[in-house]
């Protein structure tokens, strides 16, 4: 099976690249900047969702048995100050692809978020009505709806939650922000009462794969991890892991966001079934979610010099 991947350089595409190759698929990588030599998938070729014809063209000529779309804009602040770019990559461009694959035949499995909710009423079912509080959220739906309009076959739509996971970049996941904040002395703050079911990228990947040569599952689902926690909790957990004291980072609560942010849903968490009693795949707990995460090679240096206890961290060489 030839497998075209689209962000192929975020925290969750890499995941997948290196779950689609650990299954001995063929792979060809994409993402907006590229990358001549990315660690575990090989090179991922520049493409952009906003170039129609070079996406076109680069499609029909390989034509591939699937199309996997880990792409987004998925920073608030980012789509807040630039809504009409992002809109493009994220409406637009998901879009485009939907078609392509429907015109090619291929299997189109695209990554969509728990952010399409307002957090008023969890755990969400598949089948519950989205009610999203920022333009991220706003934007998603919207592609949720065009894609899933575009066939009724041969497609899904995989809505998850916060992911944790080594990124190609070591600045995209939470242990990975909480410690280049720590590194550049200032400590980030975590809300006490936002409420989050945080998954792995790496089990999230193996479900995308799984759900690539399940053909008979179609339509809109949801996957995350096994255990719901505050996001204060989640970061308290991560300093435990890598070895630093509790005092490292600010705790807070939602109303203390910044505005520039936009509202955050409070309670986010999801009902797995029916796709948790279809696949393989289990969700993951927390415990094996964090001991799969490493410190950013940029940073390995200075956390030997300043964690409180740097043997909670025995480096993979």
């Amino acid at each position: 099976m030839k497998i075209v991947l689209f962000g192929a350089t975020g925290l969750l595409g890499w995941a997948v690249g290196k779950a689609v190759l650990r299954r001995r698929y063929g792979l060809i990588s994409f993402s907006g900047n590229g990358s001549d030599d990315l660690k575990g998938i090989g090179p991922v070729s520049a493409l952009r969702l906003t170039d129609d014809k070079s996406l076109t063209r680069t499609l029909l000529d390989e034509w591939p048995d699937a199309i996997i779309n880990c792409a987004a804009i998925s920073s608030p602040d980012t789509v807040n100050k630039s809504p009409r770019e992002s809109h493009a990559v994220n409406v637009v461009g998901t879009t485009r692809l939907a078609e392509i694959a429907a015109h090619l035949g291929a299997r189109f499995l695209h990554v969509s978020t728990d952010m399409v909710f307002d957090g008023s009423k969890s755990p969400y079912r598949s089948t519950d009505i989205p009610n999203p509080l920022s333009e991220y959220g706003k934007q998603k739906l919207e592609a949720e709806k065009r894609v899933l309009a575009t066939t009724d076959e041969n497609l899904v739509v995989l809505r998850v939650t916060l992911l944790n996971g080594n990124s190609p970049s070591g600045k995209r996941s939470p242990h990975e922000r909480i410690l280049n904040g720590l590194a550049a002395d200032t400590p980030p703050m975590f809300f006490d009462d936002e409420i989050r079911q945080p998954s792995a990228a790496g089990n999230v990947a193996e479900a995308i794969v799984e759900l690539i040569e399940r053909p008979n599952l179609n339509g809109l689902f949801h996957w995350a991890g096994s255990e719901e926690m505050s996001r204060y909790e989640l970061g308290l957990r991560i300093l435990e892991r890598f070895g630093f004291s509790s005092e490292r980072i600010r705790r807070g609560m939602i109303e203390e966001a910044p505005p520039e942010i936009g509202k955050r849903p409070a309670h986010l968490a999801f009902e797995l079934n029916p796709l948790v009693g279809k696949l393989k795949t289990r969700p993951a707990g927390l415990e094996e979610q964090l001991s799969d995460l490493v410190v950013p090679a940029h940073l390995y240096k200075w956390y030997r010099e300043n964690a409180d206890d740097p043997t909670r961290y025995v480096p993979r060489f």
